[in-house]
This record gives structure tokens, C-alpha cells and sequence, in this order.
């Protein structure tokens, strides 16, 4: 890391530390606007920035649209009159956007826009989304004042929504649906390597100063070849993820972001799984956040793809 992205790192880690609604966390800190070109109204920043900003967020379960809104801004083609219309309402956080990808679609032309016809579930931050850029499976649609149902999800912290089409109008905004899936697997993976960090760092901390039998829990060999073992595979995931963010703009971006998905998810939920049991019987209560970061962990691996979907996409991709 550069010492520029260092400073990101620490800026937004004390931010979410405090509390982040949406008007400090797009007025103050500008993060919607983070990866989105200078001409649209951003700061025209890499994948690695934001990445940096999503593991963060997922250390601290932030509940914001933030990772919604990014993907859904990043998705699109600023070349094209309706993406170019949307960025900089995005930018400035004014519009909180989706993505709705894995579902069933069908687009047909309307004069100089589409109509679409179909319906999707498990849509991230559906309540608040104003626009949802919608997969037909060979190109993305901007739908504004989407038809978005609230869905029950196990994870309380993120909403979940279900969308329907019903001859609904869109405007084209992008030719390449694949890279808007790679764009959310990219950033479920960082999130949830945050959210592993965070989960271990806790965990790690409470071995330290509980005691038992006259000394710390931490000093059980058992315990310690334990965390060991979560913190290797923390550092697995971690590697994975930063290579997926730094091929972004390379052909290589298409194997790697759901590789990262598929190692950081997995360690994510076996981190918070394990930190459960690792904390003892205050990990099992509703008052410690354990269970907040087992179910995040939980809903991540499942999203955009659970571990055998995409071990298929990813053998399809490698031409194995």
C-alpha cells in the first residue's frame, strides 16, 4: 500500500468507527464518488481504493448502501447517454443504486429505450435504491423508481429486496453484464475479508485477557494452533483479493474477482464460525456482535454465487 492509500485505510476506518450515515459518508468523505471518473463528478480513484474502503466497511458491518451503490456506479458504460446521465447523481449519493443480476429477464426495444419483462431476488440494499442496473444477460438496463419488495434475509445488518419487471422501461447503460458480476464479486470479497479481520482481531482479544485456570485462554496450545490456522487462511484470502482488485483493467480480472470471492467468502464464514465457538458462551448471546458477523459471513457466501457455482463459472472460465 502506498502511504496515500494508508491514510485512506485509517481516515475511513476512525469514520465508520463513529457512526456513518449516508449524508456524512457522501458529503464528508466523498466515497460514493471514489472510482468514478473526474468528468462525472468523481475522484477518479482505482479498484484498490475502493477495495480498501469496502474491507473497512465489512470490519465495521457497516449498514450504508455503500457497496451497492458502487458496484451499480462501476457497472456501467459512461460512453453511453443514460450511464453518463446517472453517474454524477451516484457520485454526489444523491441516487443510491443496485445491481440485479442473477434472475430471469427479457429486453425488448421501445424507440430509444427498452421494456423489460421478469424478476430477481436477493437484491443488495433494495429499500433505498433508486435505480437498479438490470441483466438481461447480454447487456445492463437502468431501471429508475424500481418495483423493489423488502425480502427476509438472515443477515439484519444488509436488506435484501426481491425486483419485478412488469413491461418495465429502461435505458441501456452497458454491454457487458459479466463485468458488472465481477465488479460485485470483487467487492463481496474485500468486504468480506473485513469482515474475517475484524472477527479474528476480537476473538484474538478476548483469548488474550479471559482466563482460566489462573492464566489466559490465549496461552492453550490447542487454542493457538487454532487461530493460527484461521489466520493463515485470512492471509490466503486477503492475497487473493488484492490481486483480483489490482487486475481490474487486465483480461486476468475475469478468473480472479470470483476466485477472491470464492477463498475470502469461504474464510469469512469459517473465521466468524469458529469465532463463535472460540469466544465461549458469550459468543452464543445476542448482546456480543459475533453472530452480526456469522450471518454477513453467511449472506456474502451465498450472494452473486455460492462456493460450487462458482468453482463451475470459474472451471468454464479457465477452459478446464
Amino acid at each position: 500500500m502506498t502511504p496515500e492509500q494508508e491514510a485512506l485505510r485509517a481516515s475511513v476506518a476512525d469514520f465508520f468507527s463513529t457512526g456513518a450515515d449516508w449524508g456524512r459518508l457522501t458529503g464528508e468523505l466523498g466515497l460514493t464518488a471514489l472510482a468514478i471518473g473526474e468528468e462525472h463528478g468523481g475522484f477518479g480513484a482505482s479498484l484498490v481504493e475502493v477495495g480498501i474502503v469496502l474491507e473497512e466497511a465489512g470490519a465495521a458491518l457497516l449498514s450504508s448502501p455503500l457497496l451497492a451503490t458502487t458496484v451499480a456506479a462501476l457497472a456501467v458504460d459512461p460512453s453511453l447517454p443514460a450511464a453518463a446521465d446517472l453517474l454524477p447523481a451516484l457520485a454526489a449519493g444523491d441516487l443510491i443504486g443496485t445491481v440485479a443480476l442473477d434472475g430471469t429477464c427479457t429486453a425488448r426495444p421501445a424507440g430509444d429505450a427498452f421494456v423489460l419483462d421478469g424478476s430477481f431476488a436477493h437484491v443488495l440494499d433494495a429499500a433505498p435504491a433508486g435505480v437498479v442496473m438490470v441483466s438481461d444477460g447480454t447487456a445492463l438496463f437502468a431501471v429508475t423508481d424500481p418495483d423493489l419488495r423488502p425480502q427476509p434475509t438472515l443477515d439484519q445488518t444488509r436488506g435484501q429486496g426481491t425486483l419485478v419487471l412488469w413491461q418495465t422501461p429502461g435505458r441501456l447503460v452497458s454491454h457487458n453484464p459479466a463485468h458488472a458480476q465481477d465488479l460485485l464479486h470483487a467487492a463481496l470479497a474485500a468486504e468480506s475479508v473485513g469482515v474475517a479481520r475484524a472477527a479474528l482481531r476480537f476473538t484474538v482479544e478476548h483469548l488474550r485477557t479471559r482466563s482460566q485456570f489462573g492464566v489466559p485462554l490465549a496461552t492453550f496450545q490447542a487454542l493457538r494452533h487454532r487461530v493460527a490456522d484461521l489466520h493463515v487462511q485470512l492471509e490466503q484470502a486477503v492475497s487473493s483479493v488484492w490481486f483480483a482488485l489490482g487486475a481490474a483493467s487486465t483480461p486476468e480480472f475475469a478468473t480472479a474477482a470470483p476466485l477472491a470471492k470464492l477463498i475470502a467468502t469461504e474464510a469469512a464464514y469459517t473465521v466468524t464460525r469458529a469465532s463463535i465457538q472460540l469466544l465461549g458462551g458469550i459468543g452464543f448471546t445476542w448482546e456480543h456482535d459475533a453472530h452480526r458477523y456469522l450471518k454477513r459471513a453467511t449472506a456474502n457466501r451465498l450472494l452473486a454465487g455460492d462456493p460450487v457455482t462458482l468453482r463451475r463459472l470459474l472451471l468454464s472460465r479457465a477452459d478446464l
